[in-house]
């Protein structure tokens, strides 16, 4: 693992093309390539267009494996009870689809939270689910308290992310733990927005169930997503899709013995993403040999220059500013000027940032210095 200091390598070494096209500070929508990710896939490209056997063999297949247990120990839980999926909202629709519910029962979740939070649940109305939300306090906070007002006997699952999207807020998962716990409902999380970024770990904290995303904070391949399901929970969820993968014996291409695997990687349908698999798990070979201790140190540290950096600018920040909420995302607005109006201006001076709900998101990673959140603060009307 190296010091904080030394993650200053991966800044020309593997973000070169990246620093080269100016300042990216929009990971929470996409992040870019590094040239470890680059050189893994256009070396597995090569080798599918000339032997896709081997290819198959000796590039997927052990990424497959590698990938698994590099993001299963970045979530914090064992390998086998983690599945890959096409993306974050194709894994929370597996559970939404799965999950034994009957008519009345709820889930409660946020007004703010991303569409692939709420929407899998919401699609549950036709069994009579009812889908309850719970708004947001000010500076964003989602209270355990307001979402124990809207929950009763018949709840089921809050569904929750751990760092939202739209303010940057940090859950304190802990609390929502124990707020399952107390009224016999499962946690679903969404930890997109902060895995890669942050240390989390899932089983130490008692997480049920978790989903994630290649392409934001683990700086992996678009297209490719991740399960974590409790093993205890399995029974309670059903298989939905299924395909040749999802049982025991996968090589036998037998289509009469059905005999599911005894973890979450039943979930696993067919043939993955191979090309997906190699990025990821160069991308995760990073993060390992980085330390996610040491990048978690740096992003927190970005954050909050950026945070002090704005309100020198006279920018009114909208992200929560105590340590214990705060994450990599950063919100915010000018007084006066329009929010696309600031993006555009960013835009013009080639710094990447995003609009959401008419706020300004920066969201720099481990990459990212102090001084390029000067410069682009510097470039702001």
């Amino acid at each position: 693992m190296l010091a904080p200091f030394a993650l200053d390598i991966y800044r020309n070494i593997q973000f070169q093309n990246s620093i080269a096209n100016g300042i990216y500070l929009n990971h929470a929508a996409i992040s870019p390539s590094s040239r470890r990710v680059v050189d893994a896939v256009s070396e597995a490209v090569t080798m599918l267009s000339i032997d896709p056997e081997a290819c198959f063999m000796e590039k997927f297949m052990p990424a497959w494996a590698n990938a698994r247990r590099r993001l299963a120990a970045l979530m914090g839980v064992p390998d086998q009870d983690l599945a890959f999926t096409r993306n974050t909202g194709h894994a929370l629709s597996i559970v939404a689809d799965g999950l034994i519910l009957e008519p009345g029962d709820n889930i409660v979740t946020a007004s703010c939270e991303y569409p692939a939070v709420t929407f899998p649940w919401m699609a549950q109305a036709w069994r009579g689910v009812e889908t309850r939300f719970v708004s947001a306090e000010p500076g964003g906070r989602l209270s355990p308290e307001r979402f124990a007002e809207s929950m009763d006997s018949r709840t089921r699952v809050i569904a929750l992310s751990w760092v939202q999207f739209s303010t940057g807020y940090r859950a304190d998962i802990a609390e929502f733990v124990a707020l399952a716990r107390a009224h016999n409902a499962i946690l679903v999380l969404d930890v997109i927005q902060g895995l890669g970024g942050l240390p989390i770990n899932l089983l130490e904290l008692g997480v049920d169930i978790a989903a994630t995303g290649s392409h934001k904070w683990l700086m992996g391949p678009n297209g490719l997503g991740g399960l974590y399901i409790k093993p205890s929970l399995l029974d309670r969820i059903r298989l939905v899709n299924m395909g040749a993968v999802s049982v025991v014996d996968v090589v036998s291409f037998d289509g009469t013995r059905f005999e599911p695997k005894p973890n979450t990687q039943r979930y696993e349908e067919g043939s993955p993403n191979g090309l997906g698999l190699v990025g990821l798990d160069a991308a995760l070979s990073l993060i390992e040999e980085a330390g996610i201790e040491n990048i978690g140190e740096r992003v927190l540290s970005n954050s909050r220059h950026a945070i002090e950096s704005l309100e020198k600018r006279g920018y009114i920040v909208d992200s929560p500013t105590e340590d214990a909420s705060r994450s990599g995302i950063v919100m915010f607005h000018h007084p006066t000027r329009a929010g696309k109006e600031v993006v555009d201006t960013l835009k013009a001076a080639r710094v990447a940032a995003s609009l959401r709900a008419g706020l300004v998101r920066f969201s720099p990673h481990f990459y990212n210095t102090h001084e390029d959140i000067d410069a682009a603060v510097a470039a702001l009307p």
